[in-house]
């Protein structure tokens, strides 16, 4: 009873202190979140600097190597043409890696100016296919319009494929119909990336350097998320992999113009 009696006084007599302290208990937890939020904004920065440092620091020696041989070395023309073949594709590499930094960053801001029209995808993933320097893709597909940004679009296809190729050394299948699907028989991925390999920065190999910091499927899905559809992934470790997306709404949205 004692005790009772002394904490109900401590409550009538020291009311303001003890509404202070509970403030102050308050305030300390709120800077315990903030210092938390902080230092995984700090940590992301740090490893979105290493991840940019690493990615452009590969292909720079390596431009850095091949011109300093042909300086200070009297090469044949065919060699010659041979490095400076190897610097173009890699300064190509570096450019693009520049514009996938600078498209989701515009993505995420809400920045990109969306252009519907009525186009057929059908074309367009051949067009992008020839493009490539193979004949391991193969194309099932009839006529297919739909309605939608026809440039973010063939960003996303682009991506999509170039996923297949650089992963699958075996043939590629593509088939439109409602879903836009690309199936490879490449090296597949492990079940605990499958969940992660959408998200910005997310390496699977972390010193494949034409994984272009992982950039690629994250671009894709925010694309998609714009056309109102999003990228669905099934694979299976070391025996392929199946990429595809719904494009059934794109096709409603289409007729319904008409």
């Amino acid at each position: 009873m004692k005790n009772g009696k002394l904490n109900f006084l401590k409550k009538i007599f020291f009311k303001d202190e003890l509404k202070k302290i509970e403030q102050l208990k308050e305030e300390t937890k709120r800077l315990k979140k903030e210092n938390k939020k902080l230092k995984l904004l700090n940590d992301s920065k740090d490893e979105l600097i290493s991840a940019i440092s690493h990615e452009f620091k590969n292909p720079i020696s390596i431009i850095n190597g091949y011109i300093e041989t042909i300086l200070t070395n009297d090469l044949p023309p065919d060699t010659n043409k041979k490095f400076l073949e190897k610097i173009e594709k890699n300064t190509s590499r570096l450019s693009e890696l520049i514009d996938r930094l600078y498209l989701i960053t515009k993505l995420e801001n809400k920045k990109v100016k969306i252009n519907f029209t009525r186009f057929d995808i059908c074309k367009i993933t051949q067009e992008l296919i020839d493009g490539f320097d193979t004949k391991r893709i193969k194309l099932n597909c009839t006529e297919t319009i739909i309605y939608a940004d026809k440039t973010l679009i063939q960003i996303v296809i682009y991506n999509l494929i170039s996923n297949a190729v650089k992963y699958s050394k075996k043939t590629i299948t593509i088939n439109i119909n409602d879903n836009f699907e690309i199936i490879d028989n490449g090296i597949g991925i492990d079940k605990k990336d499958l969940d992660l390999i959408k998200q910005k920065f997310y390496r699977i190999a972390k010193n494949d350097w034409d994984n272009s910091l992982g950039l690629g499927l994250s671009i894709v899905e925010k694309i998609l998320k714009i056309h109102k559809t999003s990228l669905q992934i099934e694979s299976e470790k070391g025996k392929g992999s199946r990429f595809y997306f719904n494009i059934t709404s794109l096709k409603d949205k289409e007729s319904q113009q008409q």
